[in-house]
């Protein structure tokens, strides 16, 4: 698919959509190291996953969106996950925790604010967002928050 401001909705919103199970998964835990071990891992295993699927799809995203919101750090969300692809098991647990809790809540504000602006503008289409909320894929996602 050709990299076109107008593609860049499914892209947004399936970041918008790892971002809010990551919150899910991570839940009211306060304290990394508990994160950690909780279930054997698995909760922070998927968190890793997800922050890896949030950095794949800003390689789809168009360079359109990303100069007009150069607020986001697109390298540093994409260096995370390359990190995370080519170096999982020396992932840094603490570093990775605050990410889940301070960058993740901003992130997905962040990206509601660029997909609402992109609906308003009609540069998305709107019968498409719509089609969006039917998505058993984006049933996390906030809409009406957007």
């Amino acid at each position: 698919m050709q990299k076109l401001p107008k593609n860049d909705m499914l892209y947004l919103l399936r970041m918008i959509e790892a971002s809010e199970k990551i919150k899910v998964y991570s839940g009211e835990i306060t304290e990394p190291l508990v994160f950690f071990d909780l279930n054997d891992q698995r909760e922070f295993n998927a968190c890793l996953t997800l922050l890896a699927q949030i950095g794949e799809q800003i390689n789809k995203l168009s360079d359109d969106v990303k100069s007009e919101n150069k607020n986001l750090d697109w390298e540093k969300i994409k260096d995370f996950r390359n990190r995370i692809v080519h170096d999982y098991t020396g992932i840094d647990k603490f570093i990775t925790f605050e990410i889940i809790r301070n960058d993740i809540p901003n992130l997905i504000y962040d990206l509601t604010v660029i997909v609402r602006k992109n609906l308003e503008s009609k540069i998305f289409d709107a019968s498409e967002f719509e089609l969006s909320k039917t998505s058993q894929y984006l049933k996390h996602i906030r809409f009406d928050e957007i």
